[in-house]
């Protein structure tokens, strides 16, 4: 089998369980539904659409209604004549149609405000590719990690019997006691070596758990055959031209920059008139009895149109140290944008280089856990015909199972690496993860089967 690059260059490898057996891409499919950060990142970008519709609603009539009754006393004390009281309620309501016809600031702020919607909605892109790097990059480490448990719990089984034999070699007088040191230590060393991978693998299960919101634990694993080839040069450069157009912090710097250049028109256009036209109806009821001249029934109505022309000259100078402090926004945005392609082009250097070399590491691996093996039974049947020591038997097995171990870390790494260049270049989807279940087959529950790669040693 061979490994293909991202998405349409590479199908790769995958799969996974919720309690009960499932692929990698069902451990993904849940991380997409219930993962919290990617559903606040939905909902902020649900709620940055609404900001298009509030700021839309300037370029429409407003239209208001006022309405009030005032009860009102009088009373006049005179001197000659009697005394005035005058209690009567007087009514009105207005009602007010205004339109905006010119206004320079709110058309700029309309672009601007579909910019930021445009940035939200790269950023919910953005956090849906890293939950879904996060939950395979869990499932792949716990993969390594049991696979390191399975080899270092097959060494800790041998050092236990030879622990065993050694006491009854000691006992018939077979062998020197001060043998049996060396064999202690490596015995607790390779204990304290797998108690520790089993907390480590306690923490993995954690960490995929909280990123599900689901207690799951990964049942495919990848193929003994999956091939891990480097990535040529042809490859690469394809890959790298991907990366500076599909990139999602690249576009968001990117959006951030005409944001900000939107932002300096929105600062020159406060030095710009506005036009704005109203239509006011009022009627008003006195009923003032008192009134010099009141109207016969004791009611005005009004009819009122207005064209609104205002021009600022002068705020302090606010206006001003806004335009000037968006043009320095500007700049910045401007060197954030290249830093961003620089960052983003180093880690995608990174990772090619660390793929490349996971690559050339399984092949040299491969040849060493063969060597490793036939050494360590050389040595195995030459101790039991005593023309080897305890010590040169010891150190044939740690270095057989430390390869095995070297060789599986390289494995699974290879594939982790892989799944950070897809999301460096802006490729981590559904469609890749899938892509990588090709080279994945279901786990077993055979115990006994043993942790060193034949398949190599043939």
């Amino acid at each position: 089998m061979k490994i293909k690059f991202i998405i349409i260059l590479f199908p790769l490898l995958g799969n996974a369980i919720t309690l009960k057996a499932s692929s990698l891409s069902d451990i993904v499919d849940i991380a997409l539904n219930n993962n919290l950060s990617l559903k606040s990142a939905k909902k902020n970008y649900e709620a940055s659409q609404y900001n298009a519709d509030i700021h839309r609603s300037k370029f429409l009539p407003s239209l208001s209604l006022h309405a009030d009754t005032i009860w009102n006393e009088n009373k006049e004390f005179q001197t000659t004549d009697q005394h005035i009281k005058n209690d009567y309620n007087s009514n009105s309501y207005s009602l007010l149609l205004s339109q905006s016809l010119f206004n320079l600031n709110d058309i700029y702020t309309i672009t601007s405000t579909q910019l930021d919607i445009d940035v939200s909605e790269l950023q919910s892109l953005q956090t849906e590719q890293e939950v879904i790097k996060q939950a395979a990059t869990e499932y792949f480490n716990f993969l390594k990690n049991s696979s390191q448990i399975k080899a270092t719990e097959t060494e800790f089984s041998s050092s236990i019997a030879r622990f065993k034999q050694m006491e009854r070699n000691i006992q018939l007088g077979n062998t020197a006691k001060s043998e049996i040191y060396e064999v202690i230590a490596q015995k607790e060393n390779i204990k304290n070596r797998l108690l520790t991978l089993k907390k480590e693998k306690t923490v993995i299960l954690n960490n995929l758990n909280n990123i599900l919101q689901v207690n799951t634990i990964p049942s495919f694993d990848l193929s003994k055959l999956t091939h891990f080839p480097k990535i040529n040069q042809p490859e690469e450069v394809f890959l790298r031209k991907t990366m500076f157009v599909l990139n999602t912090n690249i576009l968001i710097s990117k959006k951030e920059l005409k944001k900000s250049k939107q932002q300096i028109k929105e600062a020159q256009s406060t030095f710009s008139p506005t036009l704005t036209g109203d239509i006011r109806y009022r009627k008003d009821n006195t009923n003032n009895p008192s009134s010099n001249s009141p109207p016969d029934f004791g009611i005005n109505e009004s009819i009122v149109y207005s064209l609104n022309f205002s021009l600022p000259l002068s705020t302090g100078g606010s206006d001003l140290y806004t335009y000037r402090k968006n043009k320095v926004e500007f700049e910045k945005s401007h060197l954030d944008l290249i830093k961003s392609g620089e960052d983003s082009l180093q880690t995608f250097n990174n990772l090619i280089a660390n793929i490349n070399d996971f690559s050339r590491s399984l092949e040299s691996y491969s040849l060493i856990i063969k060597a490793n093996y036939a050494s360590y039974n050389g040595i195995k049947k030459a101790h039991k015909l005593g023309t080897r020591t305890i010590t040169d038997l010891l150190s044939a097995e740690s270095k057989l199972f430390n390869s095995i171990r070297d060789y599986e870390s390289a494995r699974y790494n290879y594939v982790i690496d892989l799944i950070n260049l897809n999301e460096v270049i802006g490729l981590l989807n559904m469609h890749y993860i899938n892509s990588i279940m090709s080279d994945m087959v279901p786990m077993t529950d055979n115990l006994s089967s043993s942790p060193i790669p034949l398949h190599l040693i043939k």
